[in-house]
């Protein structure tokens, strides 16, 4: 998608929430979140399988409010996804129901899940 696309979106905080990301854009989205200077926190979730685990591995993020914008990279997803489909929903939508609050505090809340590309092309 290139630096300068991301550079502008992250801004953008009526547009903040949770997006489905191809892998071959990580890059992009690294380099756009420092020009932004908002902190990039990336989230492994290898291994991840339930709701609890996934509240454990996010539960640092909140430490971040006082930063004037935040980046979420959930990485390695794909096992919660296909083990707990209702559970990945409800912390999708739990994100996004965040990103909404911080939004009203003026400051964007940007949630990426990233995907082989492949698997992302097949979310069209």
């Amino acid at each position: 998608m290139g630096v300068l696309w991301f550079d502008g979106l992250l801004t953008r905080l009526d547009d903040a929430g949770v997006y489905f990301l191809p892998e071959p854009d990580l890059d992009e989205l690294l380099e756009a979140a420092a020009i932004n200077r908002f902190p990039l926190l990336r989230v492994n979730l290898a291994g991840c399988r339930d709701a609890e685990d996934l509240r454990l591995r996010l539960g640092f993020a909140g430490g971040h409010a006082e930063a004037h914008g935040l980046v979420l990279l959930l990485e390695h997803s794909d096992q919660l996804r296909a083990a707990a489909p209702a559970d990945f929903k409800s912390a999708m939508e739990t994100l996004q129901a965040a990103s909404r609050e911080w939004a009203g505090r003026g400051k964007p809340l940007w949630t990426f899940i990233a995907m082989a590309e492949d698997e992302f092309d097949a979310l069209a």
